[in-house]
Formats: C-alpha cells, structure tokens, sequence
C-alpha cells in the first residue's frame, strides 16, 4: 500500500462506487453520528457535488481504491466532484489526505491514517456526576471527596467536577448575548467558596493519596474569536499548577469560521504547554464545535449527553453511535457513557426490553470499554452488588488497556439494534481479541466474520455462560442469556 496520494485523481475504467462518509456532531439533537451515502461514476462524472468528511472510492473491476481523509470542522463539510474521470475535493482551508489502496481495505486505512494523528496514551475510566442530573446542585467539597472516595474503591483514573466548582452560575440567563449565548466575566472562574471552603487544591492533594486524578469542566470564552484566550489560559494553568487539575472537559464554546478554528487550536496547544499529563476532553454534544477528526491531536471527543432521568439512555443506542463512529475514527479518540441502571426505573415503560435497568452494570462498562469509559453518575450510589461487577470489569480494562489503546479496533457483527449480535474486533501486532454482545434475541449463538488467521477462542469475561469457537475462519460465540457479552482472545 502506497503511503499517499495527491489530487487530482484520474480514475480509470467505469465501474467505481464513491461512498461519502459525514461525522455528525450535535449530539444533543442527533441519534445517528454517520451517514454514510453511496454514488456511482457514470459517464465520467458525479452529476452534483458530493459531501463529507471522508471519502472511499472503489474499483468494482480491478479492486483499486482511494481513501480521501479530510479533517473538516462542523461549519464545513468538504466537497467532492468528478468531471470527465478526474476528482478534486474543495475542503476549504482544512487539510486533505489521499491514500491507494484496494478494495476492502478503506475503512482500515481511514482508521489507521487518523491513528497516526492521534494524541496517544493508555485509555482512562472518568467519572462525571452530571449524568444523574442533579447537576450542581449536590457539589461540594463533602460531596467530591465521597466520589473520590469510590473511585479509589472500584479502582476508577479520574473524577471529574463538572459545572459547579465555579462561583458563576450557567443558570443566570443576564449572563447571555444576543444570541443566548453565555457570557463567562472574570469572577465567573472563581472557587465556589461555600462549595469548596478549603479551595480544589485539597480537593486534588486528597485524590492523589488515593490514586486517583481530578478534572473540572471549564467553558472556553468564545465570544470575538476567543479575545479572551490569554484569561481563560491563565484561570486553567492555574489549576494545573497550583491545584493540581489534569484534566479538563471543554464545553459551551462555538466555532463558525477559520479563524475561530485557528485560534481555538491555539487554545489547545497553550493547555497542553503546561505539561506532559494535561489532557482534554472535546464536548461535541452542541453544534459548531470541531467535529470529531479536526484538532485530532488533541484528548478525546466525549460524545452525548444520555440521561435515564429524560430517558434519553439506552444502552444499545450508546453501543450503536460507537460502533457506527469507531468504523471510520479510531475507538481510543471517544468517550462513551455508562449509568447507574438501578436509577429512574419509573422514567421507562415497564414492558421496554431496552429499558437500562435490565441489563448487568458489567455489560454497560463493557459497552465502551473500548473508548474511554465515562462513568455518567455519582458512583457513591452504587449498590454494593454493581460495585463487586464493576470492580471485576475495572480489573480486566485495566489489563488490557493498552492492547486497545494501541491496536486497532474494528466493529463487527450487525449494527447494534437491541436485538443484533454485534461486537467489535481488536488486533495489536499478534495479539487479537474480540468483544462481542448479544443483544435482546432468542437466537443464542451467532458467527462473527473475522479478519484474522487464528484457530481456537476462549472466553476471558463474560456476563453469562459462553462458548466459543473459530471454525474454518469465523467465530462461533453461543451465549446463555440475553444482554450478554463476551471478551474472548484469540489465538
């Protein structure tokens, strides 16, 4: 395989099929992050304008293929056109990649392109209070310290204080442009001082006695195209070196032209010039933020804002955006939500099959724990049973984190539907390993199609009893219930 390609591209023959991939962010309004189109050449041409993000072309003939990678932003897609057999793609001032290969082979190349680009570093569990929804109301020093007092039990990286650290409020609707828009005046950053009375920095000193790192949520000011970048660099650097916050979680910003786009990039190379164990994580949940593949080098992307308390959270719907997006974005780039199940029964109809609350904590972890596992609710409530799942699932990410971090992760199976077999294949130089899930079905065992050599499975962890087996190259995977999973290695 060749390592690049310029445009133009002059294709050759009539038999090639264009797919356009668009990434949608949004989250908060959209339940379906890809769609993905297929066109035809014919005479030579696209009679319109196509676009996405990414773009597979494939040789139906001769097996030749093209992938054109493109790291647009939410406020521009990049374009596509053939004219007599020659392709271009306006991608404004965005960058574009193009890469030979053949047929089969696009949606690996995309992932594998994008992982070179990548911020790389072992994947880490989070917890963030705001999934139960009662948003700050319950934020404290008090309150933190029993959350971190949990994470060190069931053996979590991070706790993250999300909105409410700070002595503004998001609630104050005086505090909004024209445009309602929030507005964030210097003593907006300031220590909530009835909330945290003895400053974060106790907060931080006592998570590490714990082994356990702090990440507060901060909203970049984005009003004029971030003029007030040099303030909001000062307020977090302070946090890093005279708190002790690691990680931040950036949210309520918008981006809506390059330049915004560029001085937003500038904004995440200033953080992570505080050091080596700065990290960020990107809130793509709003429009007009940088989508998932521009500033790629930088944190990971948490993805959606899922609630049981709305009713907003089902678990195959979660396992589905990740699937979809991990196709074509490597899965170490994301952050997927779990919840508490035991939470808000009464929010969903008692006879739904896809209800949270049915399904084995373990499963939700087990989920996403191929992303970065964001536990989406005050953990101090946990049951002690979900606890002793959780602990055991903890035990095994942990193990091997680095072998998915590392590797490549390709989904498999069907598309999660809550009554498919679906799943996910991991490679990391000759280790390999599949994570598998039956969903909601009568059928007990299914075959996975497999790009890989190996000969026999066994069952690492699972939720139920299961076995499997790779029987002339596809595996085999029979489960004991439904809502099960299955983390099986192969070899």
């Amino acid at each position: 395989m060749e390592k690049s390609a310029t445009l133009p591209i002059v294709l050759h023959g009539e038999h090639w099929t264009i797919t356009a991939i668009s990434l949608r962010a949004f989250t908060d309004d959209i339940d379906n992050p890809v769609k993905a189109e297929e066109f035809y050449l014919f005479k030579g041409m696209l009679i319109e304008k196509v676009a996405g993000n990414v773009f597979f072309l494939e040789n139906e003939h001769d097996g030749d293929a093209y992938v054109i990678l493109t790291d647009c932003p939410d406020y521009e897609d990049a374009k596509l056109m053939i004219r007599n057999y020659t392709v271009t793609v306006d991608a404004g001032t965005n960058h574009v990649m193009v890469v030979p290969c053949k047929k089969g082979e696009c949606a690996e190349v995309c992932r594998e392109k994008y992982r070179e680009v990548i911020e790389k570093r072992p994947l880490v569990m989070m917890s963030n209070t705001w999934g139960d929804r009662n948003r700050f109301t319950r934020v404290c020093e008090d309150f933190v310290m029993k959350e971190i007092d949990k994470a060190a039990e069931i053996g979590l990286d991070i706790v993250q204080i999300d909105d409410g650290w700070q002595f503004g409020s998001t609630a104050d609707t005086s505090r909004r442009d024209d445009r309602g828009r929030r507005i964030f005046t210097d003593d907006f950053w300031h220590i909530h001082e009835e909330r945290f009375p003895n400053g974060l920095k106790c907060i931080c000193d006592y998570a590490a006695k714990k082994g356990v790192k702090v990440g507060i949520w901060f909203a970049p000011e984005s009003r004029d195209h971030f003029a007030f970048m040099d303030r909001d660099i000062a307020i977090l650097k302070n946090a890093y070196e005279n708190w002790g916050i690691r990680f931040f979680k950036l949210d309520m910003y918008w981006i809506e032209c390059d330049l915004d786009r560029d001085r937003f990039l500038q904004y995440l190379a200033a953080i992570y010039a505080f050091g080596d164990d700065v990290a960020v994580q990107l809130d793509v949940t709003r429009p007009d933020r940088i989508n998932y593949v521009n500033g790629r080098q930088y944190g990971t992307v948490f993805v959606e804002n899922r609630y049981t308390k709305t009713r907003t959270y089902f678990p195959h719907r979660t396992l589905k955006n990740f699937w979809l997006l991990s196709k074509y974005v490597p899965a170490s780039r994301f952050q997927f939500e779990l919840v508490n199940p035991e939470l808000n029964k009464e929010s969903y109809d008692e006879r739904d099959e896809f209800a949270p609350w049915r399904y084995d904590v373990d499963y939700l972890f087990a989920s996403v724990m191929l992303s970065n596992p964001l536990f989406w609710m005050e953990i101090q409530f946990l049951s002690d049973e979900n606890t002793e799942k959780l602990k055991k699932a903890i035990a095994l990410f942990k193990k091997y984190r680095t072998v998915f971090s590392e590797g490549d992760v390709a989904p498999i199976g069907e598309k999660p539907s809550g009554r498919s077999f679906t799943g996910f294949y991991i490679k990391n130089g000759a280790e390999e390993y599949a994570l598998v899930f039956r969903e909601v079905t009568d059928k007990a065992s299914h075959i996975f199609m497999l790009p890989s050599e190996k000969t026999s499975a066994v069952a690492l962890a699972s939720n139920a009893d299961v076995t499997a087996q790779i029987d002339d190259g596809v595996l085999k995977v029979k489960f004991s219930k439904q809502r099960a999973y299955a983390f099986i290695k192969l070899s």
